[in-house]
């Protein structure tokens, strides 16, 4: 079977909020025992004051100011804790964004050793010479830039060669069509044709006739 997957590791500081957490959470519990003892005195010297025993009605009400004070003290222990709770935090968070800020620099000087202005220097001077090199080899196989003198030369030589093609293409040519009469468009009307009763009469008049 697969491992499964690694637990993060518990550093000293994460021990150490964890404790200040704990001990913020104890605090907390105490003061609600003693807002409930606090009311219960409360209660008590009422209760003394009704029976009219005024001497255990203060009593009560000493203990109740004591443990008030109490309480107020624990208010000021939980606001230390979270405040302190709150600068580790917070200095843990510097430190990552810190070791962050390292890292990215370190990315930085590698990348600027790598595109330093030597290297691109020698990089264009590189190039250069490679683009000598083609030109020195067109030279040398006379695929140069020619002269004002060539240049007209071959121009002699398109023109002459345009003059000597321009007839063959004029005989070329293809002769123009002859052009016919157009076709009649109007349709010629049929004849009636005869009736039965007619064509009937005409066959009994050639039947009477003598041989």
């Amino acid at each position: 079977m697969g491992q499964g997957p690694s637990q993060p590791k518990i550093t000293a500081q994460d021990r150490a909020i964890l404790q200040l957490k704990r001990q913020r959470d104890n605090l907390k519990q105490y003061q609600r025992r003693l807002a409930v003892i606090v009311e219960k005195q409360h209660n008590l010297a009422k209760q003394a004051i009704a029976d009219g025993k005024t001497d255990k009605a203060k009593f009560y009400l000493r203990l109740r100011k004591q443990q008030e004070l109490t309480i107020n003290k624990t208010y000021e222990q939980l606001g230390n804790l979270e405040n302190l709770i709150g600068t580790i935090e917070f200095k843990l968070i510097e430190k990552d964004v810190v070791y962050g800020l390292t890292q990215g620099n370190e990315v930085l000087k590698k990348l600027n050793s790598e595109m330093s202005v030597d290297k691109i220097d020698k990089v264009l001077d590189d190039l250069e010479d490679e683009r000598v090199k083609v030109d020195e080899v067109s030279d040398m196989l006379g695929m140069g830039l020619l002269s004002y003198s060539e240049e007209n030369e071959v121009d002699e030589e398109l023109a002459a060669l345009e003059r000597e093609i321009a007839p063959k293409e004029e005989v070329k040519k293809p002769k123009e069509d002859v052009k016919l009469p157009d076709a009649p468009t109007n349709v010629p009307e049929a004849e009636p044709e005869e009736l039965p009763e007619v064509e009937e009469a005409q066959r009994e008049e050639r039947t009477a006739l003598p041989a």
